[in-house]
């Protein structure tokens, strides 16, 4: 080491040396503890601090507050975004159903409507109608008629009716059948597509 670095060490250690140690006297102490006590806690400073005050000191009342404030805000959002399915159209407003029976055009199709009775019936009126694009078939003939009418007895239980017919074109087509008994009537809608070929 050279000679003035020596000496400045030693100048520093000789002013350090006279420091004296002034502690506080009991009496200041005393009076600052007092009023410390006096002031209480300091309040949390805004931001973080006093989130992290809160959750330690009032966490009865804060953690039920943010789980009723949670679920709040997830039923809002969910509210908000999540749409109801919608209602099923109405019977005059529902499209034809898919079809019971399909048939080529070149071919007849024979539908069998089953009327179901508790108990035997003497007499039944019958029905059928078909729509304009549809025609009954009997004997390998194309019958003339748009709706076709008879009476016979139903036994009681299943009551299988075949109606031949045939389409003219292509198309989805409603056939109606109906059946009255007494004060009773009984309606059967059947869907029929027609098809190329």
């Amino acid at each position: 080491m050279s000679e003035p670095e020596e000496t400045e060490g030693r100048a520093l250690r000789e002013r350090l040396g006279a420091l004296r140690d002034e502690s506080p006297s009991f009496d200041f102490q005393s009076a600052l503890h007092r009023r410390l006590v006096d002031a209480g806690p300091p309040d949390p400073s805004p931001g973080w601090d006093w989130v992290r005050w809160l959750f330690r000191h009032r966490a009865p009342l804060v953690w039920p507050s943010v789980g009723v404030a949670a679920g709040v805000a997830a039923f809002l959002v969910l509210g908000a975004v999540w749409e109801p399915p919608a209602p099923p159209p109405s019977v005059a407003s529902r499209p034809l159903a898919v079809p019971g029976t399909q048939v080529p055009v070149s071919k007849v199709a024979v539908i069998k409507l089953d009327f179901t009775a508790d108990v035997a019936v003497a007499q039944a009126d019958f029905q059928v109608s078909l729509p304009e694009g549809l025609s009954f078939w009997a004997d390998g003939e194309e019958l003339p008629l748009r709706s076709f009418q008879w009476t016979q007895a139903l036994s009681a239980g299943s009551n299988v009716i075949p109606i031949a017919v045939r389409g003219q074109r292509p198309g989805r087509y409603l056939v109606t059948a109906e059946a009255r008994a007494g004060g009773q009537r009984i309606e059967h809608d059947v869907v029929l597509e027609v098809t190329d070929g």
